[in-house]
């Protein structure tokens, strides 16, 4: 019991990487039941100032936005070291664990129209969220910055819904918690531009419910290459396969839509995530089935939890860090033994995620390190190399070509080194010697 004996916990529901959700029983006077949704922040992160701060600013957020396709948030608890969050209880599945079923258990491919109308409230969520105002009419959006498909809930009773704001950026709040050069999110649902090092926009989330939408169709990640070297160098580049390769029996339109999305350049995607829920709305309606895909969905969800035995749980325990940043994650880009500097190289300046990001995110594929070596990805800096302040990758310099001596112009000679000025081509022309005139002579 919590708060002051009004909060019952019965069951863990989900998990993550901040904090274990419950379902939980508020009980009021007489017989008033209701379920809520309480979320437990770990205690041992409660005791880190800015993981606490990042639950406070989850908590405010949450108290902001009021959307169907958003949890509502009730009331936010704090007993010593316990930090608790109560708020809506979505009585569903993640859209990770619903693709998981159909794809890995069941064989089959998921049903792009019950995707199509989950990207719908995905995406009316996050409008919410960037179309959000002040109280005095000013623009504030909040970017989610970790958009997934675990952190969309699949409703029994409703339409989807977008949670967990734990990461979101704002700014209007009191503090920043990103450095400068770090990115916040799981790498494989970044964009980008956010990869390369730019601060998170709209735009940003847009192109992770983009890879959210490809992944659910084709069945498999999209950027989650078990080589984070490539799965960096894809990202940065957007290298996306064509989604009809793998799912033929999509729309057209389908395709397009979230091949816009997935653009590399910001201003090559949809306006809005409204504008893209629009655009996904109108494939769905184009659609020969009209049947009700709540009751389609709901089915669905009491289906997946029975076969998985996951009962009142929205999830397993994931083990997916909702908190990745891209300095530690662009450690891995090089090689082993580059990790250790050599005794030459210790006194080098160490490259900021910045730097190291300017150095891989355009590698030419005919460059070699200065010693010649490779390594296990592939062509790598040498051992001791460490990006300095300002490092792009070095231009090759031009070859001098010189062409050969023509047969017409004789043997080459040794010219004597003068101190006056070079002479011009003109100048250098052989003078011809004289005609000889007479008879010639007898032999």
């Amino acid at each position: 019991m919590i708060g002051g004996g009004r909060y019952e916990l019965i069951e863990v529901a989900g998990q993550g990487g901040m904090a274990t959700v419950w379902r939980a029983r508020l009980r009021g006077p007489g017989r008033f039941v209701r379920t809520v949704a309480v979320k437990h922040m770990f205690p041992h992160l409660s005791e880190r100032p800015l993981f606490r701060a990042m639950f406070y600013e989850e908590a405010r957020i949450g108290s902001i936005l009021q959307d169907p396709n958003l949890p509502q948030v009730y009331e936010f608890l704090v007993d010593g070291a316990d930090h608790y969050l109560v708020m809506e209880f979505v009585d569903g599945i993640d859209l990770g664990t619903f693709v998981h079923y159909v794809t890995q258990v069941l064989e089959k491919r998921t049903p792009w129209d019950l995707i199509a109308a989950v990207g719908i409230g995905m995406l009316r969520g996050l409008a919410v969220a960037h179309e959000r105002t002040t109280p005095d009419g000013r623009v504030a959006p909040i970017i989610h910055r970790d958009v997934s498909p675990h952190n969309v809930l699949i409703s029994a009773n409703g339409p989807a819904k977008l949670i967990d704001f734990g990461l979101s950026l704002t700014g209007d709040r009191d503090y920043e918690d990103t450095e400068p050069g770090v990115a916040k999110g799981k790498l494989p649902y970044l964009s980008p531009e956010v990869a390369l090092g730019a601060r998170a926009t709209p735009f940003a989330d847009q192109f992770a419910a983009g890879t959210v939408l490809w992944e659910c169709l084709v069945g498999r990640r999209l950027f989650g290459d078990a080589d984070r070297h490539l799965t960096y160098k894809r990202l940065a580049r957007a290298d996306v396969p064509p989604v009809r390769d793998a799912r033929p029996d999509i729309p057209q339109e389908l395709a397009q839509l979230i091949h816009r999305a997935l653009a590399q350049r910001p201003e090559n995607r949809f306006g809005s995530t409204r504008e893209m829920a629009k655009a996904l709305g109108d494939v769905l309606r184009a659609a020969t089935s009209h049947e009700d895909r709540y009751k389609l969905l709901s089915r669905w969800v009491h289906r997946v939890r029975k076969d998985l035995g996951i009962g009142g749980r929205t999830q397993g325990p994931t083990s997916e860090a909702p908190i990745q940043e891209i300095e530690s994650e662009l450690v891995e880009l090089l090689d082993d033994e580059a990790r250790t500097p050599r005794p030459e190289a210790t006194a080098r300046p160490q490259a900021t995620a910045r730097e190291v990001t300017q150095a891989v995110a355009a590698p030419r594929p005919d460059a070699t390190p200065r010693d010649g070596r490779r390594g296990r990805h592939g062509t790598v800096p040498d051992a001791s190399f460490r990006p300095p302040t300002g490092f792009s990758p070095p231009t090759p310099r031009p070859e001098r070509i010189v062409p050969p001596p023509s047969e017409a112009s004789g043997p080459t000679r040794r010219r004597r080194t003068t101190t006056q000025a070079p002479t011009t081509t003109t100048d250098r022309k052989r003078t011809p010697a004289p005609r000889r005139t007479g008879p010639k002579p007898r032999t």
